[in-house]
C-alpha cells in the first residue's frame, strides 16, 4: 500500500494541457510503430522472395529494434506524467540505457547494410557467396550483443540526474566513457555515410563505363550491379537520410535546451517534445519507405493487408523496379 501511495504521491497532475497533446500524439506513434514493423516481420516470414535475401535479415533487424522504440515509447510518456523526465532511480537510468542500445543497434544495422550494398555494388558476382543468410544472421545477432553489453551496465551506474556516473565503480572517468559512447555513435553515422556515397560514386563509375563499351560497341558490360541491387540501395539511402534529418536537430536542440535554467520557457519545452515525436516517427517511416522504394515488400504488405496468399510465391517471379527475375533471389 506504500508503494502504491508513493507512486499517486509522484503523479505530475499539474502538466499543462499541451504536454497530454504530446503524450497522445507519442502514444498514437507507438502503436503506428508496433503495427508497422510487426508487418514487416509477417511480410519477410510468409514471402519466400523476401526470405532467402540476405539484406532483408538486416531489416528484420532494424524492424525489431524499431518495434522495440514503439513499445518503449508509452513507457517514456509514463516519466513525464510520474516525473522521472529528469530523473529517477536505478530501473529508470536502466530504460534508458536500453533505449540508448536500441538507438546504437539501429546504427550498427544501418551500417551492416551499407557494407552489404556496397559489397553488391562492388563486386557483384563474388557478393552472394560473401554474404548468406546465416552469415547474415550471425552478424544480426553480435549487433544485438554487443550495445547491450557495453551500454546498459553502464546505465545501471547512474544516479538519479541521469547525468552524473559514480564514477568509483567505473573503470573510466565520466566525462571519458560519455565521449567515448558519442564518438562511437557519430562515427558509424559518418561511416555508414561515407560508405553511402562511395556506392553512388561507384556506381556512376559503372555506368559511364558501360556507356563507353557501348557506344564502341566492345561487347559485354562488365559486372555490372543489377537493378534490384540499386533499389535497395536507394531505399536503405532514403532510410538513413531520414534517420539523419530527424535525430541530427533533435541531438542539437537538446544540447541547446540544457542551457536553460528551469524552468524552461514554453517555447523550449514545444521545441523538445515536437523533435521527441519527429525521432520517434523514424520507427514507423522505415516500412513506409520499404513499401515505396520496393515493390517486393509492397506486394507483400498488400498480399497481408488482403488476407491473400504471397502474390510472389504463387508466380514464382522477384519483381523490383518493374523487372521481374527467374526463380532466383534478389540481392
Amino acid at each position: 500500500m506504500a508503494v502504491n501511495e508513493s507512486t499517486i504521491n509522484q503523479l505530475n497532475i499539474d502538466l499543462p494541457l499541451y504536454e497530454y497533446f504530446y503524450g497522445g500524439i507519442a502514444c498514437l506513434e507507438a502503436v503506428l510503430i508496433i503495427v508497422s514493423n510487426v508487418l514487416t516481420f509477417v511480410a519477410v516470414h510468409r514471402t519466400k522472395k523476401l526470405r532467402e535475401i540476405p539484406t532483408n535479415i538486416f531489416i528484420l533487424s532494424l524492424a525489431a529494434s524499431d518495434g522495440m522504440v514503439g513499445l518503449l515509447t508509452p513507457v517514456f510518456v509514463s516519466f513525464k506524467f510520474l516525473d522521472f523526465e529528469d530523473g529517477g532511480n536505478g530501473i529508470v537510468c536502466t530504460i534508458y540505457g536500453a533505449y540508448f542500445a536500441i538507438f546504437f543497434i539501429s546504427l550498427l544495422t544501418l551500417l551492416a547494410i551499407a557494407g552489404d550494398r556496397y559489397t553488391a555494388v562492388a563486386h557483384p558476382i563474388s557478393h552472394r557467396q560473401r554474404l548468406t543468410t546465416k552469415r547474415a544472421r550471425i552478424i544480426s545477432i553480435v549487433i544485438w550483443i554487443v550495445p547491450f553489453i557495453a551500454i546498459v551496465p553502464v546505465a545501471c551506474l547512474y544516479d538519479s540526474n541521469g547525468l552524473e556516473a559514480t564514477t568509483s565503480q567505473l573503470i573510466f572517468p565520466k566525462l571519458v566513457l560519455l565521449l567515448l559512447l558519442q564518438i562511437i555513435i557519430f562515427g558509424a553515422l559518418l561511416g555508414t555515410v561515407v560508405i553511402y556515397i562511395s556506392i553512388y560514386v561507384k556506381l556512376k563509375t559503372k555506368q559511364r563505363v558501360g556507356s563507353e563499351r557501348n557506344r564502341s560497341n566492345s561487347g559485354g558490360t562488365g559486372s555490372m550491379p543489377s537493378r534490384t541491387t540499386k533499389a535497395y540501395v536507394n531505399m536503405m539511402a532514403l532510410v538513413l537520410g531520414y534517420l539523419l534529418i530527424v535525430c541530427i536537430p533533435n541531438y542539437v536542440l537538446l544540447s541547446m535546451l540544457r542551457q536553460f535554467s528551469t524552468p524552461k520557457p514554453t517555447w523550449a519545452i514545444h521545441l523538445k517534445n515536437i523533435s521527441i515525436i519527429m525521432v520517434y516517427s523514424n520507427s514507423f517511416m522505415n516500412p513506409v519507405i520499404y513499401s515505396w522504394k520496393n515493390r517486393n515488400f509492397r506486394q507483400a504488405y498488400r498480399d497481408i493487408l488482403c488476407c491473400s496468399q504471397p502474390r510472389m510465391n504463387r508466380l514464382g517471379i522477384s519483381v523490383i523496379s518493374g523487372n521481374q527475375t527467374p526463380n532466383r533471389p534478389a540481392v
